[in-house]
């Protein structure tokens, strides 16, 4: 099979002379490949780069064919649904499950997030080889469904950037853009997560067997200075007692003192160096900045009222669920909203903040300390710096919360950055931050689709911080994985249009 797409030795700097990377060479084919890193390693610039959107700094990108970019965000044109798809002129099984229950007479201004996505994939079906950035992001089950399904039947290859898991286990090769330049894995994305871990065990063995040799080197150096000053000792008391000039007595003490400091000395220098090579080692394998940070919240009486609803519902341009809810949620619950996109997941969440709305029925909730994470963090103050939004409500002076913000990969100067510049990846650290810092701990954590701009290894990192969540958790998300991961034990499902 020969390749669609060919780099050879690319490299690509920003205008400011910031190198992102140099020296990729790979090559692509009409197959399902995946390409995965850290947020901020340059996924996005490199798709840009092989669909000639941008040029390379230096070397050569060949394509045998058209390239086409899904890219992660494109803003909605005000008009129709079905003008939109104007020059989609082929029947696909793929594209009906895309539109299933949408209507074409809609405006895309209209559709919500999830809507939105998949008419915009319904549109590239038909292009060659295909670079979708997150396709998933966004699409509840029937449009991740459709995804997978269009991933494994598209005939022009596909190269996926993502952060889902379901999504990558579709792929037959995955490619790994790091720090350290581009490397590629045959094989599915489970056999590449069971070779990192290998890799990473070996490497951390070896981290640790060099450690002892380092510790027994510096042991055996003090041991050895215990008995040289002993034998120093022992030479004195002789030459006290006139079995040894004086001056003879002295030269062999400190001939016997620097062949003995020197070996030694070279001894624990070469077990150092071994240390720091394979800590160097270690840490090149592990390239995913992780955050570290403590939710364990506050633990609820069983009884403990969350929220209750009786014939409640939300007035838009009409009522937005076609049946009434009624639920009543105590203690500590641990629950999914599902349901399709556009069934108003997102507007119930914000409903149990106290958002105003125009309702109908009763919606009490309880009075607690609540942690609400929006798709778009907006709890942070956009014209403020990450320091200043978390100055404004915890404690402790700024040098405390600068320590306290390197946990959560705001290290040095990067605490100055305005909110309304940071990434997606960066608004929710810095929205956790502002959360796990503050004074008081939450007892209901509120989350709507939070794992969309995350890497997996901070995807990871934030399931075992809500798995260890000891309050109520209420979160919407279309990622399984990421729901059983979390703990997540029952499910409320709001009603479709159907």
């Amino acid at each position: 099979m020969s390749p669609v797409i060919v780099a050879r030795d690319v490299a690509y700097e920003f205008s400011n002379g910031r190198e992102l990377f140099k020296h990729l060479s790979f090559s692509l084919n009409a197959t399902r490949s995946a390409l995965v890193g850290p947020n901020g390693v340059g996924k996005t610039c490199l798709a840009r780069l092989l669909a000639g959107e941008l040029e390379p700094t230096s070397g050569a990108i060949q394509r045998d064919g058209p390239v086409s970019l899904f890219a992660q965000r494109e803003p909605p044109e005000p008009i129709a649904v079905a003008d939109y798809l104007a020059s989609v002129d082929q029947w696909s099984l793929t594209r009906d499950r895309l539109l299933t229950n949408i209507d074409q007479q809609t405006l895309c201004t209209s559709l919500s997030g999830g809507q939105w996505m998949r008419v915009r994939l319904a549109r590239v079906l038909d292009d060659g080889f295909l670079i979708l950035d997150e396709p998933t992001n966004d699409l509840d089950r029937e449009g991740r469904e459709a995804v997978f399904q269009f991933l494994r039947s598209h005939a022009g290859g596909v190269l996926l950037i993502s952060h889902d898991r379901e999504a990558l286990e579709s792929c037959d090769e995955i490619l790994e853009l790091s720090n350290l330049g581009l490397m590629k894995f045959g094989g599915s994305w489970s056999e590449y997560v069971v070779e990192k871990d290998r890799e990473r065990a070996r490497l951390g063995a070896a981290l640790d067997q060099a450690k002892r040799e380092r510790d027994a080197a510096v042991i055996h150096r003090i041991e050895q200075q215990a008995r040289q000053e002993k034998r120093n000792r022992r030479g004195q008391a002789a030459a006290a007692r006139g079995g040894i000039p004086r001056i003879l007595a002295g030269g062999r003490k400190r001939a016997a003192q620097v062949t003995t400091g020197k070996r030694d000395v070279a001894l624990v220098e070469r077990a150092d160096a071994a240390v720091t090579k394979a800590h160097e080692a270690f840490a090149d394998l592990k390239i995913d900045p992780v955050m570290y940070a403590d939710l364990m919240g506050q633990e609820l009486h069983s009884q403990k009222l969350i929220a209750e609803a009786r014939g409640f519902n939300i007035r838009f341009r009409d009522w937005l669920y076609p049946r009434d809810l009624d639920f009543s949620w105590r203690g500590n619950v641990r629950l999914a909203l599902q349901g399709p996109n556009g069934s108003g997941k997102s507007t119930l969440l914000k409903a149990l903040t106290g958002a105003p709305s125009i309702t109908r029925g009763e919606l009490n909730r309880g009075q607690l300390v609540t942690l609400y994470m929006d798709q778009r963090c907006s709890a942070l103050d956009d014209t403020s710096s990450v320091l200043d939004n978390v100055r404004s409500v915890a404690p402790g002076n700024e040098s405390e919360i600068r320590t306290h913000l390197a946990r959560f990969l705001f290290p040095r100067d990067t605490v100055f950055q305005k909110a309304h510049s940071l990434s997606g990846g960066e608004r929710l650290r810095a929205t956790l931050a502002r959360a796990l810092l503050a004074t008081t701990k939450p007892e209901l954590l509120l989350l709507d689709e939070p794992t969309n701009n995350l890497d997996l290894a901070n995807i990871e990192f934030l399931e075992a911080l809500v798995r260890e969540f000891r309050g109520a958790l209420i979160v919407v998300s279309h990622d399984q994985r990421f729901l059983e991961n979390c703990g997540v034990t029952a499910a409320f499902e709001l009603p479709g249009d159907g």
